[in-house]
């Protein structure tokens, strides 16, 4: 089965649209989810297809930090969890939260497609 699907959980549909756009050029298809809670239906669904996960900080519904214990629950091994956020400590946001990648908003793409083609 191949990994390339890359699941995209931001409120913002103007970067969920543009994600779409742009990630096929990669050979990646996007997965978008507005919230938390319809991500782990996704990502369920998607099983041994996913190659990563961009998760937005700051989101309604499941607190930031619920949110990837959630998902750091059910990703399978080698797929990348991103963290992307405007905030200014957002290295220290995904450290406190056990994710090792992230992502400052606005990113450049080659930052970006760095976190999602990079190996596990």
């Amino acid at each position: 089965m191949t990994r390339d699907r890359v699941l995209v959980i931001d409120d913002d549909a103007d970067l969920r649209e543009l994600l779409a756009l742009l990630l096929p050029d990669w050979g990646l298809v996007a997965l978008e989810a507005e919230d938390c809670v319809s991500a782990l239906a996704l990502m369920d669904r998607e099983r041994g297809r996913l190659r990563a996960v961009l998760l937005d900080y700051f989101m309604p519904g499941l607190e930031p930090r619920a949110c990837a214990a959630e998902i750091l629950s059910r990703v399978e091994p080698g797929v990348a969890v991103v963290l992307m956020s405007a905030a200014v400590d957002i290295g220290a946001r995904a450290a406190e939260m056990g994710l090792a990648r992230w992502l400052a908003k606005p990113f450049e793409l080659a930052d970006l497609r760095a976190a999602l083609l990079a190996p596990g």
